[in-house]
Protein backbone atom coordinates (compact mmCIF):
# COMPACT_ATOMS: atom_id res chain seq x y z
CA UNK A 1 0.00 0.00 0.00
CA UNK A 2 1.25 3.49 -0.68
CA UNK A 3 3.01 5.34 2.54
CA UNK A 4 0.69 7.77 4.44
CA UNK A 5 0.64 11.21 2.93
CA UNK A 6 0.94 14.40 5.33
CA UNK A 7 -2.55 15.60 4.18
CA UNK A 8 -3.82 11.95 5.49
CA UNK A 9 -2.14 12.88 9.08
CA UNK A 10 -3.24 16.60 9.16
CA UNK A 11 -6.56 15.32 8.70
CA UNK A 12 -6.64 12.34 11.01
CA UNK A 13 -4.29 13.94 13.46
CA UNK A 14 -6.68 17.12 13.43
CA UNK A 15 -9.41 14.58 14.52
CA UNK A 16 -7.44 12.74 17.45
CA UNK A 17 -6.24 15.70 18.82
CA UNK A 18 -9.73 17.74 18.78
CA UNK A 19 -11.34 14.78 20.50
CA UNK A 20 -8.70 14.56 23.05
CA UNK A 21 -7.41 11.05 21.83
CA UNK A 22 -3.64 9.41 21.88
CA UNK A 23 -2.02 9.04 18.43
CA UNK A 24 -0.37 5.68 17.70
CA UNK A 25 0.90 4.45 14.79
CA UNK A 26 -1.59 1.35 15.20
CA UNK A 27 -4.77 3.58 15.50
CA UNK A 28 -2.99 5.53 12.16
CA UNK A 29 -2.30 3.09 10.06
CA UNK A 30 -6.12 1.15 10.35
CA UNK A 31 -7.66 4.57 9.26
CA UNK A 32 -4.92 4.92 6.19
CA UNK A 33 -5.91 1.28 5.08
CA UNK A 34 -9.77 2.24 5.30
CA UNK A 35 -9.31 5.75 4.37
CA UNK A 36 -6.49 5.80 2.01
CA UNK A 37 -8.35 5.51 -1.08
CA UNK A 38 -10.52 8.24 -1.08
CA UNK A 39 -9.53 11.96 -2.40
CA UNK A 40 -8.29 13.88 0.25
CA UNK A 41 -10.56 17.07 -0.30
CA UNK A 42 -13.55 14.40 0.24
CA UNK A 43 -12.05 13.26 3.74
CA UNK A 44 -11.35 16.85 4.50
CA UNK A 45 -14.62 17.54 4.15
CA UNK A 46 -16.39 14.41 5.78
CA UNK A 47 -14.16 15.27 8.81
CA UNK A 48 -15.16 18.98 8.64
CA UNK A 49 -18.71 17.80 8.34
CA UNK A 50 -18.21 15.14 11.55
CA UNK A 51 -16.97 18.01 14.02
CA UNK A 52 -20.02 19.73 13.56
CA UNK A 53 -22.81 17.44 14.62
CA UNK A 54 -20.80 15.17 16.92
CA UNK A 55 -18.77 14.98 20.31
CA UNK A 56 -16.60 11.75 19.54
CA UNK A 57 -13.88 10.67 17.60
CA UNK A 58 -15.29 9.37 14.19
CA UNK A 59 -14.65 5.69 13.32
CA UNK A 60 -13.51 5.28 9.84
CA UNK A 61 -16.91 3.71 8.86
CA UNK A 62 -18.32 7.39 9.86
CA UNK A 63 -16.51 9.10 7.70
CA UNK A 64 -17.27 6.87 4.63
CA UNK A 65 -20.79 7.08 5.25
CA UNK A 66 -20.46 10.97 4.96
CA UNK A 67 -18.20 10.80 1.66
CA UNK A 68 -21.13 8.63 0.24
CA UNK A 69 -20.58 4.89 1.20
CA UNK A 70 -18.29 2.63 -1.27
CA UNK A 71 -17.17 4.22 -4.22
CA UNK A 72 -18.59 2.47 -6.96
CA UNK A 73 -17.15 5.78 -9.18
CA UNK A 74 -14.77 4.63 -12.13
CA UNK A 75 -11.45 5.87 -11.99
CA UNK A 76 -10.62 8.82 -14.54
CA UNK A 77 -8.64 6.97 -16.76
CA UNK A 78 -11.37 4.27 -17.08
CA UNK A 79 -14.03 7.09 -17.17
CA UNK A 80 -11.99 9.42 -20.18
CA UNK A 81 -12.31 5.84 -22.30
CA UNK A 82 -15.67 5.92 -21.98
CA UNK A 83 -16.50 9.88 -22.36
CA UNK A 84 -13.69 9.80 -25.65
CA UNK A 85 -16.10 7.60 -27.66
CA UNK A 86 -18.90 11.08 -27.59
CA UNK A 87 -16.56 12.57 -30.20
CA UNK A 88 -18.46 10.29 -32.42
CA UNK A 89 -22.08 11.04 -32.76
CA UNK A 90 -22.67 7.30 -34.30
CA UNK A 91 -21.69 5.94 -30.61
CA UNK A 92 -23.61 4.60 -28.23
CA UNK A 93 -22.36 5.47 -24.65
CA UNK A 94 -23.12 3.83 -21.21
CA UNK A 95 -21.89 6.63 -18.79
CA UNK A 96 -22.76 8.45 -15.60
CA UNK A 97 -24.01 11.95 -14.69
CA UNK A 98 -20.19 12.97 -13.35
CA UNK A 99 -18.59 11.51 -16.88
CA UNK A 100 -21.24 13.45 -18.98
CA UNK A 101 -20.59 16.86 -17.19
CA UNK A 102 -16.83 16.46 -16.95
CA UNK A 103 -17.16 15.75 -20.98
CA UNK A 104 -19.07 18.83 -21.83
CA UNK A 105 -16.57 21.01 -20.34
CA UNK A 106 -13.50 18.64 -22.22
CA UNK A 107 -14.94 18.70 -25.16
CA UNK A 108 -14.61 22.48 -25.99
CA UNK A 109 -10.64 21.52 -25.62
CA UNK A 110 -10.87 18.47 -27.39
CA UNK A 111 -12.67 20.02 -30.86
CA UNK A 112 -9.98 23.03 -30.73
CA UNK A 113 -7.78 20.44 -31.46
CA UNK A 114 -6.06 19.67 -28.05
CA UNK A 115 -6.57 15.86 -26.99
CA UNK A 116 -3.87 15.83 -24.01
CA UNK A 117 -5.42 19.53 -22.92
CA UNK A 118 -9.13 17.60 -23.32
CA UNK A 119 -8.34 15.05 -20.98
CA UNK A 120 -6.59 16.73 -18.18
CA UNK A 121 -9.00 19.00 -18.07
CA UNK A 122 -11.69 16.07 -18.06
CA UNK A 123 -10.18 14.78 -15.19
CA UNK A 124 -9.88 17.61 -12.73
CA UNK A 125 -13.64 18.12 -13.79
CA UNK A 126 -14.66 14.18 -13.18
CA UNK A 127 -12.90 14.15 -9.61
CA UNK A 128 -13.93 17.25 -8.81
CA UNK A 129 -17.39 16.19 -9.42
CA UNK A 130 -17.39 12.51 -8.34
CA UNK A 131 -15.75 14.22 -5.15
CA UNK A 132 -18.74 15.92 -4.54
CA UNK A 133 -21.60 13.58 -5.31
CA UNK A 134 -19.41 11.17 -2.64
CA UNK A 135 -19.58 13.81 -0.05
CA UNK A 136 -23.15 14.36 -0.59
CA UNK A 137 -24.22 10.85 -0.19
CA UNK A 138 -25.27 10.78 -3.70
CA UNK A 139 -25.16 7.24 -5.72
CA UNK A 140 -24.16 6.06 -8.91
CA UNK A 141 -25.74 6.76 -11.55
CA UNK A 142 -25.95 5.05 -14.80
CA UNK A 143 -27.69 6.22 -17.84
CA UNK A 144 -27.56 5.62 -21.75
CA UNK A 145 -26.77 8.11 -24.73
CA UNK A 146 -27.74 6.25 -27.91
CA UNK A 147 -25.68 6.75 -30.91
CA UNK A 148 -26.97 6.87 -34.53
CA UNK A 149 -25.52 3.29 -35.37
CA UNK A 150 -28.09 0.51 -34.38
CA UNK A 151 -25.25 -2.17 -34.32
CA UNK A 152 -23.19 -0.28 -32.80
CA UNK A 153 -25.89 0.62 -29.60
CA UNK A 154 -26.46 -3.22 -29.64
CA UNK A 155 -22.85 -3.77 -29.00
CA UNK A 156 -22.38 -1.36 -26.76
CA UNK A 157 -25.51 -2.25 -24.50
CA UNK A 158 -24.60 -5.80 -24.63
CA UNK A 159 -20.63 -4.87 -23.13
CA UNK A 160 -22.49 -2.40 -20.37
CA UNK A 161 -24.87 -5.48 -19.27
CA UNK A 162 -21.53 -8.13 -19.36
CA UNK A 163 -19.26 -5.59 -17.59
CA UNK A 164 -22.54 -5.01 -14.42
CA UNK A 165 -22.89 -0.97 -16.01
CA UNK A 166 -26.15 -1.92 -16.43
CA UNK A 167 -29.25 -4.75 -15.74
CA UNK A 168 -30.69 -6.34 -18.47
CA UNK A 169 -33.75 -5.43 -17.50
CA UNK A 170 -32.49 -1.50 -18.31
CA UNK A 171 -30.77 -2.89 -21.25
CA UNK A 172 -34.22 -4.10 -22.80
CA UNK A 173 -35.32 -0.74 -22.96
CA UNK A 174 -32.49 0.22 -25.36
CA UNK A 175 -32.18 -3.01 -27.28
CA UNK A 176 -34.47 -4.26 -30.96
CA UNK A 177 -37.59 -5.78 -29.68
CA UNK A 178 -37.92 -9.57 -30.30
CA UNK A 179 -41.02 -9.24 -31.88
CA UNK A 180 -39.14 -6.79 -34.64
CA UNK A 181 -36.25 -8.82 -34.98
CA UNK A 182 -38.50 -11.48 -35.57
CA UNK A 183 -40.03 -9.91 -38.45
CA UNK A 184 -36.70 -8.52 -39.99
CA UNK A 185 -35.78 -11.77 -39.65
CA UNK A 186 -38.92 -13.43 -41.43
CA UNK A 187 -38.79 -9.96 -43.95
CA UNK A 188 -35.48 -10.74 -44.76
CA UNK A 189 -36.06 -14.56 -45.47
CA UNK A 190 -39.16 -13.72 -47.89
CA UNK A 191 -37.09 -11.35 -49.37
CA UNK A 192 -34.03 -14.02 -49.83
CA UNK A 193 -36.67 -16.24 -51.50
CA UNK A 194 -38.18 -14.30 -53.74
CA UNK A 195 -34.98 -12.97 -55.13
CA UNK A 196 -33.83 -16.87 -55.72
CA UNK A 197 -36.73 -17.25 -57.82
CA UNK A 198 -36.50 -14.22 -59.74
CA UNK A 199 -32.93 -15.57 -60.48
CA UNK A 200 -34.40 -19.22 -61.06
CA UNK A 201 -36.68 -18.07 -63.69
CA UNK A 202 -34.09 -15.96 -65.63
CA UNK A 203 -31.81 -18.97 -65.81
CA UNK A 204 -34.88 -20.83 -67.23
CA UNK A 205 -35.37 -18.41 -69.75
CA UNK A 206 -31.67 -17.90 -70.83
CA UNK A 207 -31.52 -21.85 -70.99
CA UNK A 208 -34.87 -21.94 -73.17
CA UNK A 209 -33.23 -19.36 -75.14
CA UNK A 210 -30.16 -21.83 -75.50
CA UNK A 211 -32.64 -24.49 -76.53
CA UNK A 212 -31.28 -26.87 -73.70
CA UNK A 213 -34.56 -26.77 -72.64
CA UNK A 214 -37.59 -28.28 -73.60
CA UNK A 215 -41.31 -27.03 -73.10
CA UNK A 216 -43.91 -29.53 -73.50
CA UNK A 217 -47.28 -28.45 -74.32
CA UNK A 218 -50.47 -30.33 -72.46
Amino acid sequence: MAKITDEFLAVIGGLLELYGQQASTTKVNIYWSTLGQYPIDSLRRAANAWVRKSEFMPKPSGLINLMGGSSNHLSPDEAWAIAILASDETNTLVWTNEIAKAWAQAEIVYRNGDKIGARRTFIEAYERLVNESMMNGKSVEVFVSPGSDKLKRTDAINHAVFTGLLTQEKANHYLPKPENTFAMLEHKGSQDSTDKSLTHIASVKQMIKAGRVCVKAD
